[in-house]
């Protein structure tokens, strides 16, 4: 399969045929009405990288802060489901570190590992909440039964 590279300088577009460039490769989502199939794109500017990336890494963000605030705003979490919320923390991380490293700037990628360490923290005090409210009821409870007759 041939890969091109479009050159748009001052209205002069040319196409220019290349085998092995270096840039961020992805697949774009399949229309049915699109006129041109598409199977993948390999984007070669730095902004653009960058944006689609910001873009993707705001997409699993969002999913993963609204796991833990469900976590953190709920009376009822267990420990376990503060480690599903840690889990996926700890897959956006490596996604970041492995895939999306090469890619993006220095700021950009220690802004995110900051927004994925809040999140890491914050469901860390919570699983430590629930645990000492375990224990709490747990010396309740024993008080109670040692007290009855």
């Amino acid at each position: 399969m041939a890969s091109y590279y479009v050159n748009k300088a001052k209205k002069n577009e040319s196409i220019i045929s290349i085998k092995n460039t270096d840039g961020y490769k992805f697949r774009p989502r399949a229309c049915d009405d699109d006129i041109v199939k598409v199977s993948q794109v390999t984007v070669f500017d730095n902004v653009m990288i960058d944006k689609i990336l910001t873009m993707k890494f705001n997409k699993s963000f969002n999913r993963v802060a609204a796991l833990a605030m469900a976590v953190i705003n709920d009376e009822d979490a267990t420990e376990s489901d503060a480690e599903i919320v840690l889990g996926e923390v700890e897959l956006v991380r490596d996604i970041l570190l492995n895939r999306y490293q090469r890619f993006l700037s220095q700021k950009k990628e220690e802004l995110f590992l900051k927004k994925l360490r809040v999140i890491e923290n914050e469901i860390r005090m919570k699983a430590v909440a629930i645990k000492q409210k375990a224990i709490y009821l747990e010396q309740q409870e024993e008080y109670m039964r040692g007290r009855g007759r």
